[in-house]
């Protein structure tokens, strides 16, 4: 028998965690396991990498300067001067740029709110609430975010799947 949907994959392999990070791009009612949550975080980091530094370098023949600076709304990582340098139009590497940064505002939009709603079912998975992400408003609130999400899966998390315990459930959890 296969798990409903809303429930956790525990120990997803990297194929599973992607296909259900794309199948549930917009679900918040769920949960998502720490495999799945891990999996996703690992595709995003590898690519803001790419995007960030590689493409970057291998386009401007060297690393961008990327600073952590503090702005009255928190730590934000803004870079200083230009990632690729001033663009000539003249310049045949300008294309390459243009389609760089179409690529970079591209791979944004598609993942951001996919990104998110991963996010709020990993802190379902542990018995919190999705609320819980708005803690990466805050300056440290990103780290609080990934602790959170290092925390176990908890079966009182269930009550996040929009399906209603049994009794027995209720009791063996706690639950009045």
């Amino acid at each position: 028998m296969e798990a409903p949907s809303t429930a956790p994959l525990p120990g997803a392999s990297l194929r599973e965690a992607l296909a259900r990070f794309a199948r549930h791009a917009f679900r918040l009612r769920g949960r998502a396991s720490r495999s799945e949550y891990w999996w996703w975080m690992l595709v995003s980091s590898s690519a803001a990498v790419v995007l960030l530094f590689v493409v970057p370098a291998l386009l401007d023949g060297r690393l961008p300067d990327v600073q952590v600076l503090l702005h009255p709304f928190g730590w934000w990582t803004w870079q200083q001067g230009s990632i690729l340098g001033p663009i000539d139009p003249a310049d045949p590497a300008s294309a390459l740029v243009g389609v760089y940064l179409w690529c970079s505002a591209a791979w944004w939009l598609v993942t951001i709110v996919p990104g998110f709603t991963v996010a709020v079912r990993r802190l379902h998975d542990s018995n919190l609430s999705g609320w819980w992400t708005l803690l990466f408003l805050l300056p440290a609130g990103g780290f609080v975010l990934l602790l959170l999400a290092l925390r176990r899966s908890r079966p009182e998390g269930a009550r996040f799947d929009g399906t209603p315990l049994t009794p027995l459930e209720r009791v063996r959890m706690g639950m009045p």
